[in-house]
């Protein structure tokens, strides 16, 4: 989420509050601030012009152009830009100005003609191409204003129309705080912070009683999936007014691309500031009522909006050209829905798009914005003076709002905290949040904001409590422990904790035979056990010894159950094997069989592989503390007929051997009638040995923390673990790192070389850290990568 000072301004007086106050504040309430743009400093020099005559210079793609620069001044510019025109007012850069673009400008002779000056795109003053449209990318960019006459504006600082001189935040929010995609909610939070009052914008325009109806009817594939359902009329007059170019720089400097459909543009602007999205709709192009279903296209189901068999919208996309608003419309229906987070992140998926609509759609927002959303469409709209009417907001479908009263006294809150805290504190540190709070003697209940989602109790609104009161105002005190005398039993534990984390990642505890027949106790010793137990009087031949191994029985268990039609299984067993002499072993064997991972209800279907079952592995030696850069995998290419001659592998820790690692012989599973079987078994008694089982409690850090990615080339042959210490040296704040992608395409193979991405976490224990403390020690990151002759992608 972007939010811009210049709009924040329109809200709040800041006159007294700077960049830095305002990223301290967000950092401090939970909203980190990744990066910082200050357009100010991009450029020098740029004013509005206004072409006046345009004469083509034969021969050639170069405009001779008249260009008025100021009250009676002139420049003569020549440009080989397609789209010069007559009386239009592009951006001027005059002799001497410096662009973002690192260009410095000068009056330059071209054919004979002394050029003085230059028009300018948006990509050379500092916009990003992934914001401008293709002809924004090639073309200079004309301004229009529906704010100001353009003729007395022509010679000033473009900062005077187009605020391009603006300050930016990017703001990452946690997953508790998607209602902050209304931007809104951001004011309210910054107003709270710095105790200002909210300057209210009054919407004038009154709801006429509706005069046009039309009926959305939800199709029984998505009714139990909709939670809100509403429209209105609006009737449209000057339709042509153009797009104010103040609007236009506003969205792309919250990382939004503008289209060529104003109405469009004006909805964008309306969902950034509400949350709410919009479906805009030619009302006359509509026969009959509309209709909310799914339907595959290419292959994938779409929610949309249907006119009989007409899609009129893909929800996440724009209208259909067909139904699209121009300036032709005289009335526009507006849709607004609201529909569960499940079925529209898929949907996000399938469309491959995070749009301005898509991010909201897929998020757990109030599913009642409708009206605060039309209320900020309407007032855009009405800066353009294209209201003619307005028809009632109606609702057909409303989901229940939750509960948003709770209560908890004063007590409580002061036990949960452990702070000293007065009623009226809390009620003063909830100023401007839409949070009202009643007394009755020492309980104070809470109406919450319907826009906050992420506050359904006491718990949260203690952290809600403690959030605003500022983490740097409460006084760290240690925690008091009560020990009690105790028998350990380490080895139970743990045991029972592998068993905990196996059974909640799908696997089934199976219980097995411990007896078995001589042969395959003998072609199945992956362990290599001296001296096997064997019984004097067997009930049976295939149980007159003690097994050697888990793996067999896996096996058979995996096998019967796909003859009894059950194909995809995930098992595990914890069993000890037994030789003479004493020799006895705990060993842990799990195996996989078919799907790895299947959801019918988000169709995620994953068959079993070698990573799926190393994983688990990797999670295994994770529980009992085992450094996985001391495990190494050996494959064994002499391994017995049933298991796969070259995915396999010998697990060892520091050469000491401590488990299996294998895939079965297609062959063996093909007669067997089994899918594709991974299987892994460990000696737990070593695993115990190896641990490790100092555990050292390091404080933590009350305060957000900030993180950074970071890409580079690294060589194949030479390791991370290699690098890190130098990569991490002389740092101050950075509180871990991890490795989070390994990439190489074709290109890189053939240099052997692959790209790793580090995600790196910086934080203090005593303060809240600065964006400048942070990028300080970014900068060394960088610095030591240069020492280490390594490229950053």
């Amino acid at each position: 989420m972007i939010i811009t000072r210049k709009w924040l301004e329109k809200y709040l007086d800041l006159s007294n509050i700077t960049n830095e106050q305002i990223s301290v504040c967000l950092n401090s309430l939970g909203f980190e601030v990744e990066q910082e743009v200050d357009y100010s400093k991009l450029n020098t020099k740029l004013v509005i012009g206004h072409i006046e005559e345009v004469d083509p210079i034969e021969g050639t793609k170069l405009k001779k152009t008249k260009t008025r620069i100021g009250e009676n001044k002139y420049a003569t510019i020549l440009s080989t830009a397609r789209n010069i025109e007559e009386d239009k007012y592009p951006i001027v850069a005059l002799p001497g100005a410096k662009l973002a673009n690192g260009l410095e400008l000068e009056n330059r002779e071209i054919l004979g003609i002394l050029s003085e000056g230059m028009f300018c795109g948006f990509n050379e003053i500092g916009l990003s191409n992934s914001v401008l449209t293709d002809d924004e990318q090639q073309d200079v960019y004309y301004i229009n204003s529906i704010y100001k006459n353009m003729d007395e504006m022509v010679g000033r600082e473009i900062s005077e129309v187009l605020n391009f001189d603006d300050y930016s935040f990017e703001v990452d929010l946690t997953l508790n705080r998607s209602d902050a995609l209304a931007a809104k909610q951001l004011v309210k939070e910054i107003a709270n912070y710095f105790d200002l009052k909210i300057n209210c914008i009054e919407n004038k325009i009154k709801f006429e009683k509706a005069t046009q109806s039309i009926d959305i009817e939800l199709n029984k594939k998505v009714e139990e999936e909709v939670n809100t359902v509403s429209h209105t009329f609006i009737g449209l007059k000057n339709t042509n007014t153009p797009f104010d170019s103040s609007h236009d720089v506003w969205l792309k400097h919250s990382n939004v691309k503008s289209t060529q459909n104003k109405f469009e543009n004006i909805a964008n602007m309306a969902t950034l500031i509400s949350g709410q999205p919009f479906i805009l709709i030619d009302a006359e192009k509509v026969n009959g009522n509309l209709t909310l279903t799914k339907q595959i296209i290419d292959e994938k189901e779409l929610v949309v909006l249907k006119a009989g068999k007409d899609i009129v919208n893909v929800l996440g996309l724009k209208t259909e050209a067909k139904y699209k608003v121009n300036e032709e419309t005289n009335t526009m229906l507006v849709v607004m829905l609201n529909l569960d987070q499940i079925t529209m992140r898929k949907q996000q998926k399938n469309l491959n798009i995070s749009s301005v609509d898509t991010q909201r759609y897929a998020k757990p927002l109030n599913p009642n914005l409708y009206d605060q959303g039309i209320e900020e469409l309407i007032a855009i709209l009405d800066e353009y003076k294209m209201i003619e009417d307005i028809q009632k907001v109606v609702t057909t479908v409303q989901r229940q709002n939750y509960d948003n009263i709770y209560s908890i006294t004063l007590e409580k809150v002061k036990e949960i905290l452990g702070i000293e805290i007065t009623v009226d504190e809390i009620i003063s540190l909830f100023r401007t949040l839409d949070i009202e709070i009643s007394v009755k003697k020492s309980e104070l209940t809470f109406t919450v904001d319907k826009n906050r989602t992420d506050l359904y109790g006491k718990n949260d609104l203690c952290e809600e409590i403690a959030r605003l009161y500022g983490y740097d105002n409460i006084i760290e005190q240690p925690l008091e422990y009560v020990s009690f005398k105790k028998t350990k039993n380490l080895e139970k534990k743990l045991k029972d904790k592998l068993s905990d984390y196996l059974v909640g990642a799908g696997f089934n505890n199976i219980k097995t035979y411990s007896l078995t027949d001589i042969e395959s106790n003998k072609t199945w010793n992956l362990f290599k056990v001296k001296d096997p137990v064997v019984l004097m009087s067997p009930l049976s031949t295939q149980r007159e010894t003690f097994r050697n191994n888990l793996s067999k029985s896996m096996i058979d268990t995996i096998i019967f159950n796909a003859n009894n039609g059950n194909k995809s299984v995930k098992f595990f067993e914890m069993a000890d094997i037994f030789a003479l002499n004493g020799f006895r072993q705990s060993n842990l064997c799990f195996g996989v069989s078919g799907e790895a991972i299947s959801d019918s209800l988000n169709q995620v279907h994953i068959r079993s592989n070698y990573a799926y079952i190393s994983s688990i592995l990797m999670s295994v030696l994770d529980l009992y503390r085992i450094n996985h850069s001391n495990i190494t995998f050996e494959v064994n290419e002499k391994v017995i007929d049933e298991i796969h001659p070259y995915i396999n592998a010998v697990i060892k820790h520091k050469n000491k051997k401590i488990g299996f690692i294998y895939k079965l012989n297609p062959a063996f599973e093909t007669a067997n009638k089994i899918y594709p079987t991974f299987i892994c078994e460990v000696n737990l008694n070593l695993l115990l040995e190896l641990a490790d089982k100092v555990h050292v409690t390091n404080e933590v850090s009350k305060f957000q923390q900030s993180t950074r990615d970071i890409s580079f080339k690294l060589e194949n042959n030479v390791t991370f673990d290699s690098i890190v210490k130098t990569l991490l040296k002389d740092l101050n704040y950075l509180t871990n790192y991890k490795v989070i992608d390994k990439y190489s395409d074709d290109e890189m193979n053939k240099q052997n070389i692959s790209s790793l991405t580090i995600k790196l976490s910086f934080n203090s224990l005593d303060h809240q850290l600065t964006e400048k403390e942070i990028n300080d020690d970014f900068e060394r990151i960088l610095n030591n990568l240069k020492e280490l002759k390594i490229k950053v992608r």
